[in-house]
């Protein structure tokens, strides 16, 4: 992470809502061979109507910032098909790429941080967040690529998401926004004072508020 510049890089598991670490556990979820969109590690994800892997990215600006998410993208694995893959005896790697087809059109494994009680570290749009934001529900904001108003953008060489916690989410104290401020990420610089202005690209620590497998009380509005 970096803090205080537009350095995005999705949404980071760090630790349980019990403060102890997070230890790695995902789970696996299919994805459709030539799924259209890109999914990038720290992406919002939901299986769909069709069982399938989708990220909330398709759902469009106008839903997916209250869409429900099963979890974070966390990377995947296939088997690539030789006419489209140098070297289609590899696994895949961190990120989906849209259309990817796979060998003999079989399904993709995805890896999902499914838990609800996994705390994640996301960055701020630029408007950044003041003190008064913690307790509060935000959507996020994804970015996407050329050309697309489905398949988000992110790191091609990382595999890392662009998503951010958009702070300009419209009565962000409702219950259906995707994520729920804990708290700011405790680094010099990063948490504003009580009554102060807000931070741009500051950090903030957040549990997914509108998850498939959790059901959680409103967040409070700021004053």
């Amino acid at each position: 992470m970096s803090y205080g510049q537009n350095k995005a890089s999705g949404l980071e598991a760090i630790k349980t809502i019990t403060g102890a670490p997070w230890n790695g556990q995902q789970n696996p979820y299919p994805i459709k061979s030539g799924y259209e969109n890109n999914i990038f590690v720290g992406d919002l994800v939901y299986v769909g109507g069709d069982g399938y892997l989708h990220n909330l990215s398709e759902l469009l600006a106008a839903n997916y910032p209250t869409a429900q998410a099963v979890g974070v993208f966390n990377g995947c694995s296939f088997v690539g098909s030789p006419a489209n893959s140098i070297d289609f005896a590899s696994p895949g790697g961190q990120y989906w790429p849209a259309g990817t087809v796979t060998s003999n059109g079989q399904d993709a494994t995805g890896f999902v941080i499914d838990d609800p009680s996994v705390v994640f570290n996301i960055q701020t749009n630029g408007a950044g967040l003041a003190f008064n934001a913690q307790g509060s529900t935000y959507g996020v904001s994804y970015t996407y690529v050329s050309g697309s108003v489905t398949s988000p953008t992110g790191d091609f060489n990382s595999g890392t998401s662009s998503l951010v916690l958009n702070s300009s989410s419209v009565n962000p104290g409702l219950i259906g926004y995707n994520l729920r401020v804990q708290r700011f990420v405790p680094v010099p610089g990063n948490v504003p004072i009580a009554g102060g202005p807000a931070i741009p690209f500051n950090n903030v620590e957040v549990l997914i508020q509108n998850h498939s497998f959790a059901s959680r009380p409103v967040g409070t509005t700021p004053a």
